[in-house]
């Protein structure tokens, strides 16, 4: 049997759950991922090309798996500001999803949403919050609603967590991690 093309792209929380999404869908498909964190959306969009082209034939993705949120909100150094803005985030998605579909064509591509930070606000060095999270996140939905691209809604799943599925900040437990992968996992299944 000829199995599926996936390809995950994301930050640190991609990096969590991507083990344990190859391991579940390993009989029918074949997950790929960039071992490198996909960070904010301008250096997703100049490191696609790389990524893309480490997959054989591109052309025959399947499910692309993507998402970006947590660095673009960030305050770097606990700068008063994100990042990036609002507006330059929905700009730099829809970028990201016009190049997607420029090397993959025939992927189907899901997005999904930046998940909270702790409900305990341990301190960060690039700091965030999660109503600014959620703001972000309903820009992305609004892009993402414009160009037809469906969304896992991970926050969600991720805002029913306690502060003891968190090891830190913003990054989960392996049984977090591992909820995650079960929602990214359904996500796919039912977009072949």
């Amino acid at each position: 049997m000829q199995k599926h093309k996936v390809l995950l792209l994301g930050d640190s929380i991609r990096l969590g759950y991507c083990p344990h999404v190859r391991e579940s869908l390993k009989e029918t498909c074949d997950v790929y991922y960039p071992d490198d964190n996909c960070r904010y959306t301008t250096y997703t969009y100049v490191s696609l090309k790389n990524w893309i082209n480490q997959v054989d034939h591109p052309e025959t993705i399947s499910v692309i798996h993507w998402n970006n949120g947590h660095w673009d909100v960030a305050h770097w150094d606990k700068s008063s500001e994100s990042l990036n803005s609002p507006e330059v985030y929905a700009e730099m998605l829809e970028r990201i999803y016009r190049r997607l579909k420029t090397y993959c064509p025939n992927a189907k591509i899901i997005f999904a949403t930046t998940t909270p930070v702790n409900p305990v606000n341990h301190e960060a060095e690039n700091p965030r919050t999660t109503e600014e999270i959620m703001h972000y996140n309903e820009t992305a939905k609004q892009v993402m609603n414009k160009l037809g691209v469906e969304v896992n809604d991970l926050f969600s799943v991720a805002s029913r967590f306690t502060e003891t599925d968190f090891i830190d900040h913003a990054h989960f437990t392996e049984a977090g991690y591992k909820i995650l992968a079960d929602k990214v996992c359904e996500k796919i299944v039912n977009n072949f």
